[in-house]
């Protein structure tokens, strides 16, 4: 299985929806703000590592239920390079090869939503 080539590091600016602020749990107690919840559930997805997925790096919590997560990303995406629209011969056995390979991230994600 070949690696991902050409990723590159980027950030990205997510904004949490507010909770009003005089909201309590049904405990009486104040509710967790989403951004916090969001740093939680962010920690699973920096184990998921595979060959052939961007991983995720880390996470930030600003002001205001701002977030900041830093990944790697691609520049190209799978439709970009089929918008190319190079002609292509396909090989039958090859075009199954190509078709795994973008496959088994996928039924590696799924595997990894039951951690």
């Amino acid at each position: 299985m070949f690696p991902l080539k050409d990723t590159e590091m980027g950030a990205s600016t997510f904004f949490a929806s507010a909770l009003p602020h005089d909201v309590c749990g049904s405990n009486g107690l104040p509710l967790t703000p989403n951004s916090i919840k969001i740093l939680g559930r962010f920690q699973i997805l920096k184990t998921i590592t595979h060959p052939r997925l961007c991983q995720y790096v880390d996470i930030t919590r600003g002001k205001h239920e701002r977030l900041v997560v830093a990944a790697e990303h691609c520049e190209k995406s799978l439709e970009d390079l089929l918008r190319e629209g190079k002609p292509v011969r396909v090989n039958v056995p090859e075009a199954w090869r190509e078709l795994s390979v973008l496959v088994e991230p996928l039924q590696h994600l799924q595997w990894c939503q039951w951690l």
